[in-house]
């Protein structure tokens, strides 16, 4: 409320500053110049006219730009800026003649200075005025329309935008369960301490989903952690002999990045590099260098998992991808790659978090 109290003095105080010169200026100048006392008829006359402009500009910039130039009535806009200026003329040119100003003018002119228009004649100076001051309340007044509704689009924008990225990551989250909590259920037929180790792993990433991706952005860290318990998660259901290598970035200070981003394709990683009667070669690198932390997978394809591509991912990894072009507009860079020939998928995904 005090804002809004604020903004208004402040708009009242330049509608007055720019009345007081314009006024001054286009109305006043020209006259005191003429180094004469002039009649008070003539000075009631231009105080009259300044009166009639400012009511102009108002009534156009309050009424007439907004119900019919913005709505597209053109014509009626167009009637309204004629008859109004012919108007002004009309009764500035009776004004003249009840007050005598012409009468009154000649009597205090030299022969050879300034001379009162002829009668008849359009007051070419009142004309001009009445165009300017038109002309600046409709251009003010589309400005100011049009700052408003880009006001509410980007509002509008930007609430579509929360509400998209809650859905997508509320869309991930079961996603992740779904697979992982697939795991845990057939460690528990075959090993049933190292299925209770899995679900301690499992309690302290949901508690993480929890209490840290609520928020718009969590620590770099605390989701490199998350990382890592995922992979140890997985290394479980895969055999000795299987090689999974996970390089961890170095970092020299803490960076802000949106929760629940790398997950996806690390999870694709395991979901089609990973078979339970063959070995495996899973490689997942992160990287952080001039503030931009970069994820690099590899992971060679099994004969009956070979369709990868991005859609394959199923809702993770479609999701994500929605997700970076929403958060991360121009400052990603996604590349996938499948060498179906060796049967090897690659994935490299930069993100400047500065």
């Amino acid at each position: 409320m005090k804002q809004e109290k604020s903004k208004s003095g402040v708009m009242f105080a330049v509608h007055l500053l720019a009345w007081t010169l314009l006024g001054f200026v286009l109305m006043f100048y020209q006259p005191l110049s003429w180094g004469m006392s002039l009649p008070v008829s003539f000075w009631l006359k231009q105080c009259l006219n300044f009166g009639i402009l400012a009511g102009l500009f108002y009534c156009n910039a309050l009424y007439v730009v907004p119900n019919f130039l913005l709505k597209n009535k053109v014509f009626v806009f167009i009637l309204w800026i004629v008859g109004s200026v012919a108007l002004l003329l009309v009764i500035s040119k009776f004004v003249d003649h009840q007050l005598h100003v012409r009468t009154h003018m000649e009597m205090v002119m030299p022969r050879h200075g300034p001379r009162p228009r002829p009668h008849g004649h359009i007051d070419g100076i009142l004309l001009m005025t009445a165009l300017l001051v038109l002309g600046v309340s409709t251009t003010l007044t589309v400005i100011q329309r049009w700052q408003t509704d880009a006001r509410l689009r980007d509002a509008v924008e930007k609430q579509n935008i929360t509400s998209e990225l809650a859905l997508l990551k509320a869309q991930i989250n079961p996603h992740f369960f779904f697979n992982t909590l697939n795991n845990i259920y057939a460690l528990s037929y075959t090993d049933v301490p190292v299925s209770r180790d899995a679900i301690l792993k499992l309690s302290r990433m949901m508690r993480y989903l929890l209490y840290e991706t609520q928020q718009d952005t969590s620590l770099l860290s605390q989701e490199i952690s998350f990382v890592k318990d995922y992979i140890e998660l997985m290394k479980l259901r895969l055999q000795n002999s299987s090689n999974v290598f996970f390089r961890e970035p170095q970092t020299e200070r803490e960076y802000s990045i949106a929760p629940m981003l790398l997950l996806p394709f690390i999870e694709n990683a395991f979901k089609h590099g990973m078979d339970a009667s063959q070995t495996a070669e899973i490689r997942i690198e992160l990287q952080v260098q001039n503030s931009v932390l970069t994820l690099k997978t590899f992971n060679r394809i099994f004969q009956d998992k070979n369709n990868t591509g991005m859609d394959s991912g199923g809702i993770g990894l479609t999701n994500t991808q929605r997700r970076l072009n929403l958060l991360y507009p121009e400052q990603h860079k996604l590349v996938s790659t499948e060498n179906k020939t060796e049967n090897t998928y690659e994935v490299m995904l930069s993100i400047n978090l500065s």
